[in-house]
């Protein structure tokens, strides 16, 4: 795998994996370092061994990370998690099923998005990839604010309409 794939999966499923990890450590910047610290673990596995699912790989590893930083915490704190305090936190990471599952909308998803008009698609993945507004995109585009919104409008209904199929 080559860097661009590194970074292609880092554009696709930071986010995700930074706000699991937000959610469970309530503290943005110690769910972005343990994010970074997921990509990492990814990065030298690769070599390593083959992944089948990264998305699956990524979640796992982030729970890891995770479940260590709780038990180095209450280390520090001179406390030390119990058996139920750990089975908690393994209980909130995705089931193998739960993963599958997802994978399987993910790819509808794709599809959907794939099979959008094109300016449809185009606005679509500024707004959700790269958080543009759209006085951004209106300008990165040529077209006014109001064009942007309705091709967003337009998309996000394309989506709803593949996606209920």
């Amino acid at each position: 795998m080559s860097g661009s794939d590194l970074k292609a999966l880092y554009l696709a499923h930071r986010a995700e994996i930074q706000d699991y990890l937000d959610r469970r450590l309530r503290c943005k910047e110690t769910a972005a370092d343990l994010t970074q610290d997921t990509f990492i673990r990814l990065s030298e596995q690769m070599g390593r061994t083959r992944i089948e699912n990264f998305r699956a790989y990524l979640f796992s590893a982030a729970r890891n990370l995770f479940i260590d930083h709780t038990r180095r915490q209450g280390h520090r704190k001179g406390e030390s998690l119990d058996q139920e305090e750990v089975s908690n936190l393994e209980q909130q990471t995705p089931t193998l099923e739960q993963a599958a599952i997802a994978n399987q909308q993910l790819a509808a998803l794709n599809e959907v998005i794939q099979n959008m008009p094109e300016s449809c698609r185009e606005v679509f993945l500024l707004v959700r990839v790269e958080g543009l507004t759209y006085a951004d995109i209106g300008e990165r585009l040529g077209i006014s604010p109001k064009t942007a919104y309705s091709r967003m409008v337009r998309a996000l209904d394309l989506l709803k309409q593949g996606m209920s199929k």
